[in-house]
């Protein structure tokens, strides 16, 4: 788990051994199979993962089309959000996109460690404000940018996304067919 510590300290989250104990005792390793269901719609998400390995989407289902609500990949943070906080069934569904391997602390457990540990809320309101800012950036390009445009971001941001991802996977992120998405490649390359 010392890459979590690291990337908790690049944050300027200042963890001594005795702030980073508790966090390491309750998180435990689990692995997922590409294609995998890490939850299911209609489940409460109990585990706030992080991302060791792998990447995974959050999707849902509206008339028989599966539409992508976000990607997670390496160091990101993993979970239906608000069904974890808010102790509510899930909105959507999450699916291993390929073996991967997360770090899980249960939602029981965070919640002690806010209580005992004096940094434990300061992670949390980093951890939320970083999950703000990527669903306030995801709005922001529907609003302001053409499929063009949220194509070339996408793939500046995450370059080997297309060597991981179907692309219909991704054109359901960006809010267009498969066939617009091809379009786009097509008079790019």
């Amino acid at each position: 788990m010392e890459f979590i510590r690291q990337y908790l300290l690049s944050k300027g989250i200042p963890l001594t051994e005795e702030n980073w104990r508790p966090f390491l005792e309750k998180n435990t390793r689990r692995e997922f199979k590409k294609k995998e269901l890490i939850l299911q719609k209609g489940e409460v998400d109990n585990y706030l993962s992080f991302v060791e390995t792998g990447a995974a989407r959050l999707f849902f289902t509206k008339e028989n089309k599966e539409l992508t609500v976000r990607f997670v990949f390496q160091h990101q943070f993993l979970t239906a959000y608000d069904s974890f906080t808010q102790r509510t069934p899930s909105r959507c569904d999450i699916e291993a996109l390929t073996d991967m391997v997360v770090w899980q602390i249960h939602h029981d457990d965070l919640q002690q460690i806010y209580q005992t540990v004096p940094i434990g809320n300061l992670v949390g309101r980093l951890t939320v404000e970083a999950l703000y800012v990527e669903k306030l950036n995801r709005e922001f390009s529907f609003l302001s940018e053409t499929a063009e445009e949220r194509y070339l971001s996408l793939l500046k941001q995450q370059p080997d996304l297309f060597q991981k991802i179907p692309l219909k996977h991704i054109a359901s992120y960006m809010g267009i067919t498969p066939q617009a998405l091809s379009r786009i490649r097509r008079r790019i390359y």
